[in-house]
């Protein structure tokens, strides 16, 4: 599930060139959407974040987000708008899988602390 996740946050990388591709081949003009560059950047930071998530179901939830939110970003550039309620959502899915992340970091760290 680690090598997935990964994936997947690289699958933002491509998703990002294949809209500049797209947009500037089908339309003749650059592709600006502040949105998937955003989830793009934090995508890759959780690929880094990830490799410290121990639990197979906190890692699956952290893949969820960053499907869901590929899923939502591809369906827009087919013509269905993201709401805003939408947006609020995947921004707050980021931040409970970041959440995670860091709960782990945490974990890990009190596991590896010296003891006195």
């Amino acid at each position: 599930m680690l090598n997935a996740t990964r994936y997947l946050a690289y699958c933002f990388v491509l998703s990002f060139l294949f809209c500049l591709l797209y947009v500037g081949v089908t339309k003749g003009t650059v592709y600006q959407d502040p949105l998937h560059l955003q989830y793009m950047l934090m995508s890759l930071g959780l690929a880094y974040l990830v490799q410290f998530v121990q639990s197979q179901t906190m890692l699956s939830v952290v893949f969820a987000v960053m499907l869901t939110t590929l899923v939502k970003l591809f369906t827009q550039l087919y013509g269905w708008p993201i709401s805003e309620r939408a947006v609020g959502g995947l921004n707050l899915s980021y931040l409970i899988a970041y959440g995670i992340c860091i709960q782990q970091l945490m974990q890990l760290k009190k596991q590896y602390k010296p003891r006195q």
